[in-house]
């Protein structure tokens, strides 16, 4: 029998092939992995005791596993997992293959590791080893084995021992030497997961699973990303997968784990539904909810209590509720609500109860009242002087932006001024982005959540910064809309808020999708359809935003399931329907397709919901469909769209997007018709700047098209259009066709006029070249002021928020400039820094650059903080400002060029340099070193103060650089005007 060798295994006396024979048994038999640890402390007390009675001698040779220990796992996984792991660190010193010692990685009891490995021979089943303790298992390293596995080459080995180990930065170095695999990426995420980077490992899984659809460990490894970012039910449909699989072990740990995830938010949301229920019953019956219920959700039941005052037709019924007002004003440790329960006791009832009858059968249909009959209404209220009973009827009856100024007037004289500022503060946002006033309506939201969290009102909190999210969303601030979005979503789901849950997943899923993370976007769309499988219209839109993210990753078989699955449910049209058929059909259609999308059209053209805005957007998407079939006509009906949204774009942003996205589709379409110098006309138009007479390079192009126009030192015109390529332009840009580049022979400087999504993209000329991009919006290049002396400002030595872990800089030490303003330290803020910059002539800038998910789109400055702490110098400060001055702007900073992927406008610090009146602004696309920064800008600024241009002192400070000590930074640098 296999488990008499055991002794002969642990002594070192079975041959090569027996070993491995009787190796693999073990990995099988737990009676044998129990009888190995016993033989082997047997052995090593043996050994022991032997030692301590003999003087120190050369030993005869012996195999290096018979005589060495390694502790190598922590408490809770086990005797067995050390002695086993010790095993594996000695049979790496024996020539072995690499799948021997995986096995012997793999025979532990249990696995420290939620997720599956992807090294060959270690995906047997093991139960979890997580302790209640809080305790790891992980394993401790081995240094010998580590080296021999790097000797080997084996960097998948190497990398799954630190994964197993909890060296998750290690594990992720190792596997970069590795080519892509499933497994490599499916490895990959679990270092990312270890590290707390959920969405990273997402990205990761996402290749594993393009690359191979069924792949077990990829599906599995994608559930606990899930879970970890708590998206229950898309986490339970990837662990159903492997449920359904029927691997053993596996697939009965993944249908516990699936089961528990839907039961979890199932929970959640029968737990919502028996609270708003309760709260109907408590509004119209004056049932108070279970104790229980409103310790779980205070503010719910505050809303349903106030309503539940208003709708009393008695002063009994009012008094009769008061316990529970006692009850919430003890959590929330105020008396408001109890207040309000006594004012309203000693209303004359005989005059109130007919109008809070009314304010009832509102409660039970909203539709109850309409038109006149609801106006009438509320002007009996105002006549019987029932003001709270009209503050309640005005949000019941959705009516609050056609009586602002009442409606707020109505809320500071409440006794809840912070409780009703959430609805009032939604209505007059709403108004503001009617007027344009995007700033206005920020300010509003963010002061009202500041005063809501002191306030300690989460169900309201949740509700603002839901509201928040949504207008970073409509304003294309996609990464600021993370922030709130996620922050409400974890204290939704801990208050069991089913309803906000929705909304702010649906508000992730526009978030992620255009900040180009389709990884992500893809994990907010599986929660979001598993929330409501059996919804056609959630089906469909599931579909097309799939397809969608196909689309953009230039996947067009894909894209075409997405949006047939999509048509197998009948749901009515919708604009972003339209927009993925936009996009489709200029890779081939039918005739059948091209009717269908007519019928759509005419549908959403009977939409009288449509703003004006929004019509213009669907009469742009319609013509952008139309000119692949009927060139003439669509170009016609884009003229008119751009013409009709002209006047409109300053203050409403889809007009604002119809208005460039028109102009974007006559561009491709002149350039595939090789009319290049009208594409010249329409690009210039778009990014409203006149197109340079001579020496302009013109760049546009999205997805899998993109084109090229030259207009030499003599304007002559040459251009080419790549219509076919197969790697998305964010991913793969094409390098400057030769015949285009030829175009430009003879000019001394390049001005490059590129579509906003284009706009800064680094080394698109060569660095010996004097090129610089031209910013959308930015005037005609101004001097300064008359009258303004020369205004040197430097921004050094800056001291971030510990928080963020940025390393000190080196500290400012150059010789004055005339001129100059040195701000450094902790008087290097944000508004000192504002302030002194309005008639400066020259600006540097020494300080941190970064992109943060959920902080900003754009790259921003980390300065030193404000007393209220604000540290961030970003493109939203710089708006509205004018710059006297017209300063030369350097921003020595990493990744300072890093731009918002927008489509239809630029938003960058150097952009909005330049559209506050800057002349020039020079930005690094990639991080700078510290010690080599100054020195490159300080040799840049001698050559301007030498009479260079901008442009000129840019391409000569690189070929010097570049010729004397090679950086790949330098070549990253870019130069705008």
């Amino acid at each position: 029998m296999a488990c008499e060798r055991i002794a002969a295994f642990v002594d070192g006396e079975l041959s090569t092939s027996e070993a491995e024979e009787f190796q693999a048994h073990l990995a099988g038999c737990a009676d044998c992995q129990a009888a190995l640890e016993d033989q082997l402390q047997a052995s090593l007390a043996v050994q022991s005791a032997a030692a301590s009675r003999r003087a120190p001698r050369r030993e005869p040779f012996r195999p290096s596993w018979a005589h060495r220990t390694t502790r190598m796992w922590s408490a809770g996984v086990g005797m067995a997992a050390l002695v086993l792991l010790g095993l594996l660190a000695a049979w790496w010193m024996r020539p072995a293959s690499p799948e021997v010692g995986a096995q012997l990685l793999a025979l532990a009891p249990t696995r420290s590791l939620d997720g599956r490995l992807g090294y060959p021979g270690l995906d047997g089943y093991r139960s979890s080893g997580t302790l209640r303790d809080g305790a790891s298992g992980s394993a401790e390293l081995d240094v010998k084995l580590l080296a021999r596995l790097e000797e080997q080459g084996d960097f998948h080995g190497l990398a799954t021992a630190y994964l197993l180990a909890g060296e998750f930065e290690r594990a992720e170095k190792a596997l970069e030497r590795l080519p892509p695999s499933p497994d490599v990426d499916s490895d990959r995420a679990l270092a990312a997961l270890g590290r707390g980077e959920p969405e990273r490992a997402l990205e990761a899984l996402d290749r594993a699973l393009r690359a191979a659809p069924e792949h077990a460990r990829a599906h599995w490894n994608r559930g606990v990303a899930l879970r970890a970012m708590s998206l229950e039910l898309a986490a339970a449909m990837e662990f159903q997968h492997v449920a359904d699989r029927g691997e053993p072990g596996w697939s009965e740990e993944a249908k516990r784990l699936a089961e528990g995830l839907r039961a979890s938010a199932a929970s959640r949301s029968r737990a919502w539904t028996d609270m708003n229920a309760a709260g109907m019953a408590l509004a119209l019956e004056g049932r108070t909810p279970p104790a229980a219920m409103v310790r779980r959700n205070p503010d719910l039941a505050r809303l349903y209590l106030y309503h539940a005052i208003r709708a009393a037709v008695s002063r009994e019924q009012v008094l009769a509720l008061a316990p529970l007002a006692s009850a919430l004003d003890a959590a929330a440790r105020n008396s408001t609500a109890s207040n309000y329960v006594q004012r309203v006791a000693r209303a004359d009832f005989a005059r109130r109860a007919p109008l809070a009858r009314t304010y009832r059968a509102l409660l039970e249909d909203a539709r109850a009242l309409s038109g006149e009959e609801a106006q009438g209404y509320l002007t009996r209220l105002r006549r019987a002087g029932e003001r709270e009973l009209l503050l309640g009827a005005i949000l019941l009856l959705r009516v609050e932006r056609q009586h602002l100024e009442e409606l707020r007037a109505l809320v500071e004289e409440s006794g809840e001024a912070v409780w009703y500022r959430a609805p009032l503060v939604k209505a007059q946002v709403a108004e503001d982005l009617a007027h344009g006033d995007g700033a206005r309506a920020e300010q509003r939201l963010v002061a009202a959540i500041d005063e809501c969290h002191r306030a300690r009102l989460e169900y309201r909190c949740v509700s603002l910064q839901a509201e928040l999210s949504g207008l970073y969303n409509q304003l294309d601030r996609r990464q600021e809309a993370m922030g709130p979005a996620r922050a409400a979503l974890d204290v939704a789901r801990r208050l069991g808020d089913w309803h906000h849950e929705e909304v702010l997943v649906l508000a992730l899923i526009n978030s992620a999708r255009l900040s180009h993370e389709p990884a992500l976007a893809r994990a907010y769309l599986d929660e979001y359809l598993q929330r409501q499988p059996e919804d056609c219209e959630r089906r469909a839109d599931y579909h097309h935003q799939r397809a969608l993210l196909a689309i953009e990753a230039l996947d067009v078989a894909e894209a075409r399931r997405e949006v047939a699955r999509a048509r197998e449910c009948a749901a009515p049209p919708s604009l972003f329907e339209l927009a993925v058929y936009g996009d489709l059909l200029r890779f081939g259609t039918t005739a059948d397709e091209r009717a269908y999308v007519a019928r759509r059209v005419e549908l959403l053209r009977e939409d009288a919901s449509f703003t004006p805005g929004a019509r213009l957007l669907l009469d742009q998407m319609a013509a952008r469909i139309l000119i692949e079939t009927d060139r003439r006509e669509g170009q016609r009906r884009l003229r008119e769209v751009i013409a009709a949204a002209g006047p409109m774009r300053a203050t409403d942003i889809e007009a604002r997007k119809a208005w460039s996205y028109a102009h974007q589709t006559l561009v491709m379409d002149a350039g595939k018709a090789g009319e290049f110098d009208e594409a010249l006309t329409v690009l210039a138009a778009g990014q409203e700047r006149a197109a340079p007479a001579s020496c302009l390079l013109a760049v546009a192009g999205q997805d899998e098209r993109v084109l090229f126009v030259a207009r030499g030192s003599r304007g002559d015109v040459r251009g080419e259009y790549l219509g076919q390529r197969t790697r998305p332009l964010l991913e793969d840009f094409p390098a400057v066709p030769p015949a285009v580049l030829e175009g430009l022979t003879g000019c001394d400087a390049v001005r490059v006029l590129a579509e906003p999504v284009l706009l800064g993209r680094p080394g698109l000329l060569g660095p010996e070249r004097a090129w610089s991009y031209l910013v959308p919006g930015g005037g005609e290049g101004k001097g300064p002021e008359a009258g303004l002396p020369p205004k040197h400002v430097v921004v050094s030595d800056v001291e971030p928020p510990a928080t963020l872990g940025l390393p000190r800089l080196l500290p400012w030490n150059r010789a004055p400039r005339p001129g100059e303003v040195l701000l450094r330290g902790a008087s290097a803020t944000p508004d000192a820094v504002l302030a002194e910059l309005e008639d400066a002539t020259e600006v540097e800038f020494h300080a941190h650059g970064l992109i943060r998910s959920g902080f900003s789109d754009a790259s921003f400055l980390a300065l030193s903080p404000e007393p209220d702490g604000r540290y961030a110098l970003t493109v939203s400060d710089l708006q509205g400002m004018s710059l006297r001055g017209a300063p030369l702007v350097l921003l020595a900073a990493c990744r300072a060029n890093g731009g918002a992927l927008r489509y239809y406008a630029v938003a960058s610090l150097p952009a909005a340099f330049i559209q506050a009146g800057a002349r020039s602004v020079v930005a690094p696309a990639s991080p700078i070193p510290d010690a080599e920064g100054g020195a490159f800008f300080q040799a840049l600024l001698d050559e301007v103060g030498r009479g260079a241009t901008p442009a000129q002192a840019l391409a000569r400070t690189r070929s010097v650089w570049l010729r004397d000590r090679p950086a790949p930074w330098v070549s990253e640098l870019v130069l705008f005007e």
